[in-house]
């Protein structure tokens, strides 16, 4: 580990090496304990601010100010706008569908008179029928 990797650490886990993921706090501690290193004074910055974080009240509310400032910053969400061209794109495929349902037996092929073949079909005896 080096001299910035434990700044970031400290910075975000704090001083005390029992908020630190299990996996660095070894790491850190042996860092801390080599001769010669910065690590007293970062250590020592870093207790600092965890003092003041561990004294700040955390059930006060944010002021009308404040919360006026972030609201004007955060990003607006857009509505989409009513698009004409799919209205009537819709209507025309709901006129074409009528159009087309209505006249469908109008194109159909008219009947022919003989209809012998027809006729046949239904007066043949069924294969599912009793002959005897």
């Amino acid at each position: 580990m080096d001299r910035e990797r434990f700044a970031e650490l400290l910075d975000a886990y704090g001083a005390d090496f029992c908020r630190w993921p299990a996996e660095l706090r070894a790491e850190g501690a042996a860092f801390a304990a080599q001769p010669g290193s910065d690590a007293a004074a970062l250590i020592g910055e870093a207790r600092k601010l965890d003092a003041l974080l561990d004294g700040a009240r955390g059930d006060t509310e944010p002021s009308a100010d404040l919360a006026a400032r972030i609201l004007a910053f955060a990003p607006r969400v857009q509505r989409p706008a009513f698009d004409r061209r799919a209205m009537l794109a819709l209507a025309a495929c709901a006129v074409f569908g009528v159009v087309i349902g209505y006249s469908g037996g109008l194109l159909a092929p008219a009947p022919v008179e003989d209809d012998s073949y027809f006729s046949m079909a239904f007066e043949a005896p069924s294969a599912f029928e009793d002959e005897g």
